[in-house]
């Protein structure tokens, strides 16, 4: 009694180490597995009362049976072999599992129907081999051991039947399918590992008991032999699952590494390891080495930080601060970067957390994407800039006029627009061609260019028209002074090639805020003292008049669209 409640006290504690692997790791192969301890663990409970009566006997000795043949049937269902669509698992379930049950049952309460008993058994035997057959693998160790086996033990099986004891042929049965587990799982796992080796012969064992507890029975009637001692294979089984399954983790942790390994070294992509609390690189692979021109030994001495530019450094460690817990795949960019030899490029990070080498750490995939950015950047400028002269265009124009114009709100400063127009233009390409006038404005875009500061804005609005904004000025007379020098700077001799050119231009200038407030009101009045200075001979600028802004306000067409026809 106290054997029986030590093996259900350790076989419990075991089944219940597989339930904690399970819920960390499902498989069909470990619930069939887990399954059939619990038919074991009943085999063992069965036998924990005494019963008073025959009938309860008889009961307890089938039920006790039909526990360990429905644990090693769960075993089978566990390997590879078959590993089928849930029908036919069903179907080789019942198959494999019900006609034996049957003649055990047969055999417990019916001892001497020996016929009856010899049709369930031939039954039994014909369903397992022709199971065996059907679900034959590629290799014919399982199938011939399943085949040898089954008739060697179905020749058994009907020897004890033939001899009136047919309750004893019940360990044909379950010799026969506890061999059949040891050949199935070795054939699964393909190894001479500790827990493969460890569950082959335990299983082994557990098939041999049963011969050999009838051959000492037999031969040797006065020999005891503990009953602990019969027990032993199945702690040897139940130990080698686990081991194997610890070696499965074991091989999957390996082979990832191994996989990842590759995909890292061999990533033409630069990538590198580095510890998310410190930075310093903690691997690095040579692609990373071609990229940034630094030696591997270099690399594993230096933090992330080391590879970005000053001006980005700041920016990085306040997104590598803001994505140390996340745990998705995180893309930033462009970052600038600087290789060995200090030239820079742009890159793209890819970037996300890991656990390398016990540490907490993130794995970053660096593409370059410096040709990427500089069309982008191309693609902007043409975007806002004349392709001509390379001045500002009307968009961009907008844009730094109302910058301008709130600054100057801001600090109580003065601000002028000035709208300039080429004299005589048209009589340049008429006579020097097209070519000509584009050179012309090319040189008037440098020289407008040269005369005012960074923070002014000069741009091309027309085909021979400027625009220039000026910001930050202390009094209106300031504007005047600017449009006097942009005057005189135009009318500096020009020479294409063997022939000079004059130049000269027509200005309006409206200043902020004595003529308006509104940018696009300021431009237009601006425009109408221009066209007034060229209507007036050209080579001079006028400030906006009354009457100037007082048009502008009642138009709403665009500077440059209106006319001086449209005010006669």
């Amino acid at each position: 009694m106290q054997d029986r409640l030590l093996d259900i006290l350790i076989l419990g504690l075991l089944v219940l180490l597989f339930a904690v692997i399970y819920r960390k790791r499902r498989t069909l192969r470990l619930q069939f597995w887990i399954t059939g301890w619990l038919f074991v663990l009943a085999h063992f409970a069965v036998l924990l009362p005494s019963p008073a009566t025959e009938f309860g006997q008889k009961m307890q000795e089938a039920l006790g049976m039909s526990g360990l043949w429905l644990g090693g049937t769960c075993f089978a269902l566990a390997s590879s072999a078959f590993a089928l669509q849930k029908k036919n698992r069903t179907l080789l379930a019942i198959g494999v599992g019900v006609f034996p049950l049957i003649y055990i049952f047969i055999a417990a309460f019916y001892p001497a129907a020996g016929k009856l008993q010899a049709v369930s058994a031939i039954v039994a035997e014909a369903v397992y081999l022709g199971l065996s057959w059907h679900f034959r693998r590629g290799t014919g160790a399982v199938f011939w051991t399943n085949t040898f086996g089954g008739l060697i033990c179905g020749i058994w099986l009907l020897m004890m039947i033939g001899t009136g004891r047919g309750e004893l042929g019940i360990y044909a049965l379950l010799t026969q399918i506890f061999l059949s587990n040891a050949v199935l799982f070795l054939d699964d796992f393909k190894r001479l590992s500790i827990g493969v080796i460890t569950t082959f012969s335990g299983l082994l064992a557990w098939a041999a008991i049963f011969p050999i507890a009838l051959g000492l029975g037999h031969f040797l009637p006065t020999l005891h032999v503990p009953a602990e001692l019969w027990n032993v294979p199945k702690y040897f089984v139940e130990f080698g699952m686990i081991l194997t399954l610890m070696e499965n983790q074991i091989y999957s942790a390996r082979w990832q590494g191994e996989q990842y390994r590759l995909l890292f070294d061999g990533n033409p992509y630069p990538m590198f390891i580095y510890d998310a609390k410190s930075l310093v690189i903690l691997r690095v692979n040579d692609a990373a080495l071609d990229q940034y021109a630094y030696s591997r030994e270099e690399f594993l001495k230096m933090t992330v930080a080391k590879l970005y530019d000053l001006a980005a450094l700041t920016g990085m460690e306040r997104m590598l601060g803001d994505i140390h817990n996340a745990n998705t795949v995180r893309v930033t960019g462009p970052w600038l970067q600087r290789r060995k030899n200090g030239t820079e490029f742009q890159v793209e990070l890819s970037s996300q957390p890991i656990e390398f080498e016990g540490r907490d750490a993130r794995l970053c995939m660096a593409q370059d994407v410096t040709d990427r950015q500089r069309l982008h950047e191309q693609l902007v400028h043409r975007a806002h800039h004349d392709s001509l002269t390379g001045l500002p265009n009307r968009f961009l124009l907008e844009q730094r006029m109302k910058l301008t114009l709130e600054n100057a709100s801001r600090y109580s400063h003065k601000a002028a627009i000035l709208c300039m127009d080429l004299d005589r233009f048209k009589q340049i390409n008429d006579r020097y061609g097209h070519a000509a006038g584009d050179a012309c404005l090319q040189e008037v875009a440098e020289r407008l260019t040269s005369r005012l500061r960074e923070s002014d804005t000069v741009a091309r609005t027309g085909g021979e028209e400027f625009t220039v904004v000026v910001g930050e000025l202390l009094y209106g007379s300031d504007a005047e002074k600017i449009a006097n020098d942009l005057l005189t700077t135009i009318r500096r001799p020009f020479s294409l090639g063997n022939i000079g050119i004059e130049l000269s231009a027509s200005i309006g200038v409206a200043i902020y805020p004595d003529h308006g407030t509104e940018g696009t009101q300021l431009w237009r009045a601006s425009d109408i003292a221009m066209y007034r200075a060229k209507f007036s001979g050209g080579n001079r600028y006028m400030l906006v008049s009354e009457e100037d802004v007082e048009y502008a306000l009642a138009s709403r067409e665009m500077p440059q669209m209106i006319r001086l026809e449209d005010r006669r």
